[in-house]
């Protein structure tokens, strides 16, 4: 941004403005942000698109895959029980424990036929991801792998009939159907819409500025988005899912869970601020994603989940690390906040690894946690992803919610350890596990979300004082603005930095994700007659770089200098202010009471003064009413203009022909309205006084911003050019030029004298673009 050009002798006013750094420099950066057309748009569609097709395929085959007519829970004892079912037919059945199924191979020429496969509690576990002990995980490949041949046999057959098997109860036979559009969760669809907000947040972050911190993040929010999709589909799939697609899952959320890790580390690593030997770190993180990954697959397969945690949690502490090394070399706010959020998600990690762990003595409770514990967390973890571009503008209620979340993961994960390492009963671990994660959620939540403690900031009272004692130190000392508004601002939100620099801005600005506020200075009128260049104050990291500057902190910002700028503006706006209401009162004393003075002259005394006392009062009233408003629809103040010459014409026995016609219903504001008021009635008076006619013609046109306003009468006028114009047409004169227009009395080629006012551009003599008007 460039400073405004002044004259030689303002520039040397102001010279000292001249070594200023610019906006763009003091932000890195131009303030503007990108423009969402182009190449961009087209990519985010593409993007979303793309995502957006994925989950219709993920459903589509959903729908066409079988659903058990009933859902299974896990018992405490480790058994599965049938826990409801929508069909009235098998109700009978709710709250029988289930040891196997049985079916008949629809191939005749099959020579085992009757088939069967036990059940246990290891069959309700949706990914072998997390199952810690590797006989176990074997186990479960194997018992999917004997459904195998009961899908391919439903798919045969085009559905399939079971025969349950019950302990201590009679067996059950039932109809597998295909699950259909109506089969598919409200969770499968809540899931999938969080992947694909966290799968766009990467692509819009990454398309608004291609750099390698933000290609980390897009990386970091597609692998998330996979592993969101993934517990979608896994947990819609009940007892059928595929083996193949099993063991997919197992490496594909392996890898994602290693992937997005060692991208915070790179993220970690660049942002806010690239840490000296960034190139290092980043290299060296992909290097150890290689050789994590290497190792994991070489591992034997008892260690291999500890080993994928350990490195999950080795990476987090990584980035930990590098956040605290980013803060020391500069105390940037944004990296205090996201240290913090990534210790908070790194622990919630910890404890639910810990709790699936040790907590195979309630394997109920244990497959709960691997099923809704570990999709809680994943929400939680794609809230943090969805806030931290939007940090300092994302709502309260989004912020809670992510904390919530945490909190859901930690009270279930503490529920399971308190039965698994103290033995305690089911009621007393879920009453304290609520207990601690509530009072861990109080504490995180002051911890994070509220400012850290330090001196009470300034009240409004004292602030708006603040704000009338440097308006009244500027009126004497013009250049001590500047200061005066720095000192107030360092004392408002203590920042590191603060800089005046050149630019221009309408309002309040947040950058950085709230690390950087930007205020517009009170532009000032200098004694010299010439402006103050534009500039800006730039405040960095508020509570010196503990926090970032919010919403709120904007808000109180555009109200400073608001309430600056009026200050700045009262005297002289109150002086000008004067000036203009003396002159208008003199204008409407002559316009108004000498015109009716004037038609009371030629009528004498009788009964019908009562009426015309009448219309008096009513212009006054309306003259009132006028005044009173701050804005007039340009059709309802023609209204009232026409009702205002009818009565007058109708006194004079004159008729009113009157048109009009506009494109666009603007709204006057009080000098437009004034003025084209006094001047639709001077002129309509000067034909009742002078030109003794019967008919007035007014028209007002309005089109492509030109307001035509002709007064048209059939009197006996005489030559325009011959007239002395005296107060009354003087007056017209001046308000039309008040306006920015012109006018003109021309004379009829029959009789008569017709009379143009043309305003164009008419916005322009309201202070305000046309763009800004409404449409009609």
């Amino acid at each position: 941004m460039s400073a405004t050009s002044t004259s030689p002798a303002t520039a040397s006013e102001f010279s000292g403005l001249s070594a200023w750094p610019s906006l763009e420099a003091v932000v890195q950066g131009p303030h503007d942000l990108p423009r969402w057309i182009g190449w961009r748009l087209k990519m985010l569609a593409i993007w979303v698109l793309v995502g957006c097709a994925v989950v219709f395929m993920t459903a589509n085959w959903l729908i066409s895959q079988p659903a058990l007519p009933f859902v299974m829970r896990a018992t405490p004892d480790g058994l599965v029980r049938i826990q409801s079912t929508d069909d009235r037919r098998l109700r009978s059945i709710e709250g029988r424990i289930l040891t196997g199924i049985e079916w008949q191979s629809p191939d005749v020429h099959n020579p085992t036929p009757h088939r069967a496969v036990a059940l246990d509690l290891l069959m309700l576990q949706k990914s072998a991801r997390w199952i810690v002990d590797a006989s176990q995980r074997q186990q479960y490949f194997d018992q999917h792998a004997q459904l195998e041949q009961l899908l391919a046999d439903w798919r045969a057959n085009g559905g399939l009939s079971v025969t349950l098997r019950f302990q201590s109860s009679p067996s059950q036979t039932v109809w597998v159907p295909a699950r259909g559009w109506t089969g598919l969760s409200p969770l499968f669809w809540v899931l999938s819409l969080i992947a694909l907000m966290v799968y766009a947040v990467g692509a819009v972050v990454m398309l608004a500025a291609p750099q390698w911190r933000n290609f980390a993040f897009m990386v970091m929010t597609l692998c998330h988005g996979v592993q969101l999709e993934w517990i979608a589909l896994s947990t819609s799939v009940d007892l059928f899912e595929p083996a193949r697609l099993l063991q997919w899952d197992t490496v594909i959320r392996s890898v994602a869970d290693l992937t997005i890790a060692a991208s915070v580390v790179v993220v970690a690593a660049l942002h806010p601020r690239r840490v000296a030997g960034w190139r290092y770190y980043t290299a060296l993180t992909g290097l150890a994603l290689f050789a994590l990954l290497l190792a994991w697959s070489q591992v034997p397969p008892a260690w291999s989940w500890w080993w994928l945690q350990g490195s999950c949690m080795a990476l987090g502490v990584s980035a930990l690390i590098l956040m605290s090394v980013s803060y020391r070399q500069m105390a940037h706010p944004f990296t205090l906040v996201m240290r913090r959020f990534a210790a908070i998600t790194l622990l919630t990690w910890g404890l639910l690894g810990l709790a699936i762990a040790v907590g195979t003595s309630r394997a109920d409770m244990q497959v709960n946690l691997t099923t809704f514990g570990v999709m809680t967390w994943h929400v939680f973890a794609a809230s943090q992803l969805l806030l931290s571009p939007y940090l300092s503008r994302s709502k309260l209620i989004l912020q809670e919610f992510s904390l919530l979340a945490a909190s859901s993961t930690v009270a279930a994960s503490l529920d399971l350890l308190f039965v698994a390492i103290f033995s305690l009963g089911q009621i007393t671990s879920m009453t304290l596990s609520l207990f601690l994660s509530f009072g861990i959620y109080l504490t995180i939540r002051r911890w994070l979300m509220t400012r850290l403690p330090g001196r009470d900031p300034l009240t409004m009272e004292r602030l708006f004082q603040r704000l009338y004692r440097i308006a009244r130190e500027t009126e004497r000392k013009p250049d001590a603005l500047e200061g005066l508004l720095m000192q107030l601002m360092r004392e408002l939100f203590e920042p590191l930095e603060v800089s005046l620099v050149h630019g221009h801005i309408n309002s309040a600005t947040l950058r950085g994700n709230g690390s950087v506020l930007l205020m517009p200075m009170p532009e000032l009128v200098h004694p010299t007659g010439f402006g103050e260049p534009g500039h800006v104050l730039v405040l960095k990291h508020a509570k010196k770089g503990q926090r970032l500057f919010t919403g709120e902190d904007l808000r109180l910002t555009d109200r400073i200098v608001e309430q600056l700028h009026r200050a700045l503006n009262f005297d002289r706006a109150v002086e000008q202010g004067r000036s203009e209401e003396r002159l208008r009162i003199a204008q409407d004393l002559h316009d108004d009471i000498g015109a009716r003075l004037l038609t009371l002259m030629y009528q004498a005394p009788n009964a019908e003064m009562e009426e015309y006392i009448r219309h008096t009062l009513q212009d006054l009233k309306t003259l009132t009413r006028g005044l009173a408003a701050q804005s007039h629809a340009l059709t309802e103040a023609a209204g009232e203009w026409k009702r205002d010459l009818s009565q007058r014409l109708g006194a004079a026995r004159c008729e009113l022909d009157w048109h009009m016609r506009v494109d666009v219903d603007v709204v006057l504001n009080m000098v437009q309205w004034s003025a084209l008021t006094r001047i639709l009635r001077e002129l309509v008076n000067n034909t009742i006084s002078h030109a003794k006619a019967n008919k007035v013609r007014v028209s007002i046109e309005l089109e492509n911003d030109r307001l035509t306003l002709c007064v048209v009468d059939n009197g006996n006028g005489s030559d325009p050019s011959t007239w002395s114009h005296g107060l009354g047409l003087g007056g017209v004169r001046k308000r039309v030029k008040q306006l920015g227009g012109v006018v003109r009395w021309l004379p009829n080629e029959t009789r008569g004298i017709q009379c143009e006012v043309v305003i164009d551009p008419f916005s322009a003599s309201a202070g305000y673009p046309a763009e800004a008007q409404t449409s009609h």
